[in-house]
């Protein structure tokens, strides 16, 4: 009887690997395919005339900021020599406590301003305006602590324009990432919300929203998070957009319809993952309400964005996206099935929830079974061993498929140098990286349902 259970428990925990091998096979070739399309449609077009103010869509650029000092004015100034002809920037002073609110207004030559915000999304009080040059549609805001989805809030309030995007104020965006990220909203006006490519700009370095050099990174912590976000970024969630079924924007950069994002209340005040959880109320305001809508995701916007250099602050991180995550998903638990919600309902939550939320425990669970069937001789070790080399393999020839494919679309932007060690490091993903990242993730469900849900910022570097 033992045997059999334990024989059952390890085929499931084969078969979830299996599959999870394969939606991953069948996203990469997808985006491949969508890819390669796309840089040859853009080849024989002269693209969109966004230059002319009747053909794009006016856009507020939110940046919530709470200690930015070191990264928050190349953040502004990126910003200000975007490609994109209508835009305001307002910057949010979350009750930071050094000298962000200083720098900023020293450095933008502020002005303060008598002015009243409408409250159309919940938002903690006001204490200062300010606003910069005429002709730099420069805004900042600051006000009572509250945190990242309280500040978005305030910067949708002070916000004029009809869409938002919100980008976090470590990162630094491309030049062209404004026209790409609104590209989707002036092909299909249904759609209300779309994301961003997300790059890790450790030992990178930028200049006026453009990429001048790199250097190949020595902290192994950042070098496999650099191969995590090309196979992110540039296999599934494009994917995923070939049937409406993203289920999450990430929070450095993503562009909203204001209108629906007031629909929905905003931001939720009381969610540290507010990123996802405003993209899956958004999923479920327009669904209930039966109204048409997309909501896309652009490879081509990319946004650069430091990562944790240290095991510690990765922990952080990860503890801080497990909670946001299970938050999303919990609150929204009639979405998991419903045939109403088509392939948000029946495939991309239980995605999510199979190969996301609950993963850690399913990865644990396979492993301690894997050693009892071998500690009592279950286990088909030629079987397992095959099987593992196999699996190891194909995940290595996935990785290198989105590097290669992600070096494409960036137009070669790596460096051989840096390809090389990217390729080799791959090589050790499962070996240290994927158990840490795990231990982490288990910590962040543990500290749910605990109730811990604490922010734990990681430290930040001053960019180049």
């Amino acid at each position: 009887m033992i045997e059999y259970i334990v024989q059952v428990i390890n085929w499931s925990f084969m078969i979830y690997i299996f599959v999870y091998a394969l939606i991953f096979f069948v996203s990469t070739m997808y985006s491949i395919i969508s890819l390669h399309e796309h840089m040859e449609r853009k080849r024989y077009q002269n693209g969109l005339a966004l230059d002319k103010d009747s053909s794009i869509i006016p856009i507020s650029i939110l940046v919530p900021a709470y200690n930015e000092e070191l990264t928050v004015i190349e953040c502004i100034n990126s910003l200000l020599k975007l490609h994109y002809p209508i835009y305001e920037i307002v910057i949010v002073d979350d009750g930071s406590s050094d000298k962000t609110r200083e720098i900023i207004i020293e450095t933008f030559n502020l002005k303060k301003m008598d002015k009243k915000l409408r409250n159309i999304v919940h938002s903690k009080k006001i204490l200062d305006v300010y606003e910069g040059e005429r002709g730099k549609n420069l805004t900042f805001i600051c006000k009572e602590n509250g945190g990242k989805a309280d500040a978005l809030n305030a910067g949708i309030n002070a916000s004029k324009y009809p869409y938002v995007l919100s980008i976090d104020a470590d990162s630094v965006l491309q030049k062209e990432s404004l026209i790409n990220i609104a590209t989707p909203v002036l092909e299909d006006n249904r759609t209300i919300a779309v994301g961003g490519n997300i790059k890790v700009a450790n030992k990178v370095k930028i200049k006026d929203g453009e990429v001048v050099g790199s250097a190949v990174p020595n902290n192994w912590i950042v070098i496999m998070q650099i191969i995590e976000y090309y196979r992110v970024f540039v296999s599934t969630r494009v994917w995923f957009n070939m049937f409406n079924g993203n289920l999450i924007i990430s929070g450095a950069f993503g562009l909203f319809k204001k209108s629906s994002v007031i629909n929905v209340g905003g931001y939720d005040v009381d969610s540290i993952g507010e990123d996802m959880g405003l993209v899956v109320k958004l999923h479920s305001y327009h669904r209930e309400n039966k109204i048409d809508y997309r909501i896309s995701y652009s490879p081509h916007a990319v946004c650069w964005s430091q990562v944790p250099n240290t095991v510690r602050d990765f922990g952080k991180q990860r503890k801080r996206w497990q909670i946001g995550l299970m938050e999303s998903m919990m609150r929204n638990k009639n979405i998991f099935l419903n045939p109403s919600y088509g392939w948000v309902g029946m495939f991309s939550y239980l995605y999510f929830m199979l190969y996301e939320m609950y993963s850690s425990v399913i990865e644990l669970v396979g492993l301690v079974f894997v050693f009892i069937a071998y500690y009592f001789s279950f286990l088909n070790r030629e079987f397992f061993i095959v099987f593992l080399i196999l699996y190891t393999s194909y995940s290595f020839v996935v990785t290198i498929a989105t590097l290669i494919l992600g070096n494409y679309i960036d137009k070669y932007m790596i460096t051989p140098r840096i390809f090389f060690k990217l390729f080799y490091m791959s090589l050790f993903e499962s070996l240290g990286y994927r158990q840490v990242n795990t231990f982490y993730r288990l910590r962040g469900i543990v500290n749910y349902y605990l109730g811990k849900r604490e922010w734990n910022k990681f430290t930040r570097r001053s960019h180049n």
